[in-house]
């Protein structure tokens, strides 16, 4: 089951935790297509179809979860990017002067 979690930091820090989440969810597929890649570089023969079924579903498993993680980075750096270089104006609330008189 895949939840969402949220944190929040400085604007000068969203880089770095970017790329560390990158650098994270990388290795993290890296290591599962790797395990998967000696199943899958072996011989093919009738004793090892399901190991052969059985990793090439973990193959695509870590690459759906890495491309869902490359797609939560690129939202994060749209909104990094819109905040950075298209901040939207502070907008206060009106002041009321408390000594005009009223029209009732």
């Amino acid at each position: 089951m895949r939840v969402n979690i949220s944190y929040s930091v400085e604007l000068e820090e969203v880089l770095e935790n970017l790329y560390l989440l990158f650098m994270r969810e990388e290795a993290h597929m890296r290591n599962k297509i790797k395990s998967a890649e000696t199943i899958l570089k072996s011989d093919y023969d009738d004793e090892s179809l399901s190991s052969v079924a059985n990793a090439i579903n973990e193959y695509r498993e870590a690459m759906a979860s890495f491309d869902t993680k490359l797609a939560e980075i690129s939202n994060i750096l749209s909104g990094y990017y819109a905040i950075k270089y298209n901040p939207e104006p502070d907008i206060a609330a009106p002041q009321t002067d408390e000594n005009e008189p009223k029209n009732d």
